[in-house]
């Protein structure tokens, strides 16, 4: 993948695995985790927006997107220590963290370890959904997300996952099985918690379950929107992280 947008793409190395990390735009930091099979790619829009008045970091997780895949299969919660240990490399605090679908349970699992470093936790079609945590009904909320994408959406994303499979498929199994309630409700940071209001991977009840879980965090729904809302409607996506004021975004 090639530099694009960014203004910059390192790789660092944590323990035994290497993360790819790129950078655009200046300012208090924002952090997005991508979710599982895909790469910084979708965040793309999302990023230039938030990059008028942040520096906007995209980490790839091992195996995804430029970062080399790990010999082992790497459960949700050791994903959450290689971010962390990523934010300890840059320097980075006070961090918006940003994750989009499996990335929010990674993300989640990083605000848990570092409240010193995260300032504020925002999860975008968090999963997953604890009404359906099964393999092939996972599969059939992606079938039905994927008609209610764009074409460039879908070209994106699968491609992505063609080039990350052997990753996503040893990953796939740590996604469905954890529980991104448990581990939300000790998180400390104000959380914001972002859907798509046509996504049918992430009901809305799912996320009023997590936000009572937590305890307080603001729910925002982008209405008409599917699973991969910041690609589709990254104004006001970008607003709805940075704000994170419970409403409907129309």
């Amino acid at each position: 993948m090639g530099r694009g947008l960014w203004d910059e793409v390192r790789q660092e190395r944590v323990a035994d695995c290497v993360v790819t990390v790129r950078r655009v735009g200046r300012g208090d930091p924002v952090v997005l985790v991508h979710g599982i099979g895909v790469s910084a790619r979708y965040f793309e829009p999302l990023a230039q927006e938030l990059a008028r008045n942040n520096a906007v970091y995209a980490i790839e997780l091992p195996g995804f997107g430029s970062s080399p895949g790990p010999r082992r299969a790497l459960p949700v919660p050791e994903l959450g220590k290689i971010v962390l240990a990523v934010l300890h490399k840059l320097m980075l605090t006070g961090v918006v963290l940003v994750g989009h679908s499996m990335g929010c349970q990674v993300a989640t699992e990083t605000a848990l370890r570092a409240p010193e470093r995260v300032s504020k936790l925002v999860l975008l079609g968090p999963t997953t959904n604890d009404r359906e945590r099964s393999i092939p009904r996972q599969a059939l909320r992606l079938a039905q997300d994927t008609m209610r994408e764009s074409p460039v959406v879908n070209f994106v994303v699968f491609t992505d996952y063609l080039r990350s499979l052997i990753p996503y498929v040893k990953t796939l199994p740590a996604m469905v099985n954890h529980r991104l309630e448990d581990a939300i409700a000790d998180v400390t940071c104000p959380v914001v918690l972002m859907r798509g209001g046509r996504d049918p991977i992430v009901p809305a009840d799912w996320l009023q379950r997590l936000a009572a879980a937590n305890g307080s965090a603001a729910i925002v729904e982008v209405e008409g929107a599917p699973h991969v809302l910041m690609y589709h409607r990254a104004a006001e996506t970008a607003d709805g992280l940075l704000t994170g004021k419970s409403r409907a975004i129309t």
